[in-house]
């Protein structure tokens, strides 16, 4: 997935998004000794961030997961369909499994763990500026085999099939694959199918990581 045009520029225009100002000063000195790289404005909100979005025009942008006037993976998809040239890297507090490839599927570049802002923040804007998509190693080197860092053409729950959301409904409320099976009347088996292709289309690796998904979704964080 490339965000960034083939040429590099010779300076990139950075906006960073993040309702705390301790973390936009650490970044903003993590990034001012690097010539190529500008901190061109700062928002505290989302409402704020689209506003400087919708009126100027930036290379770059830094944004916190967990703003405080909208959250979620919902925040970037919306970023990225209205603004889709422009590449998205993700800090956050919440772990990488799920969240990082949640992410890329809705459009950012890359995911960094807040926690590791200081080591790897160059790296990863660089990474993305040379048109890679940013994840650790670490938690590369446990994703499955063939799976695909793009974004997605629909947001996760709308791409379930309609008895795919039925099974995924039914999951999420606590049933087992038997008690399913039984009020759907299929073989454990078909269930077992569908809920592998539900995991697969939300970027998720366990039905705990489902449930706990699911209560993501229904508070309006997808």
């Amino acid at each position: 997935m490339t965000k960034c045009s083939e040429t590099h520029k010779d300076i990139y225009k950075i906006i960073i998004a993040d309702d705390h100002e301790i973390v936009r000063s650490g970044i903003k000195f993590t990034i001012e000794s690097e010539e190529k790289l500008y901190i061109e404005d700062e928002a505290a909100s989302f409402s704020e961030l689209m506003d400087l979005l919708s009126r100027k025009e930036y290379d770059f942008l830094i944004l916190d997961l967990n703003l405080g006037d909208k959250n979620g993976i919902p925040s970037i998809r919306e970023i990225s369909n209205l603004f889709d040239t422009l590449p998205i890297l993700v800090l956050s507090m919440f772990p990488e499994d799920p969240y990082a490839l949640q992410s890329i599927k809705a459009g950012a570049s890359g995911y960094l763990s807040k926690k590791m802002v200081s080591q790897e923040l160059i790296y990863a804007i660089n990474t993305i500026i040379d048109g890679e998509v940013y994840i650790s190693k670490s938690h590369m080197d446990t994703l499955p085999y063939g799976t695909t860092l793009d974004k997605t053409s629909k947001t996760s729950i709308a791409s379930l099939s309609k008895r795919e959301f039925e099974v995924y409904s039914l999951i999420a409320s606590g049933m087992t694959s038997k008690e399913i099976a039984d009020q759907l009347k299929l073989s454990q088996k078909t269930i077992s199918t569908y809920l592998a292709r539900i995991l697969d289309k939300l970027s998720l690796s366990n039905t705990n990581q489902l449930i706990h998904f699911s209560l993501q979704n229904a508070l309006g964080k997808e």
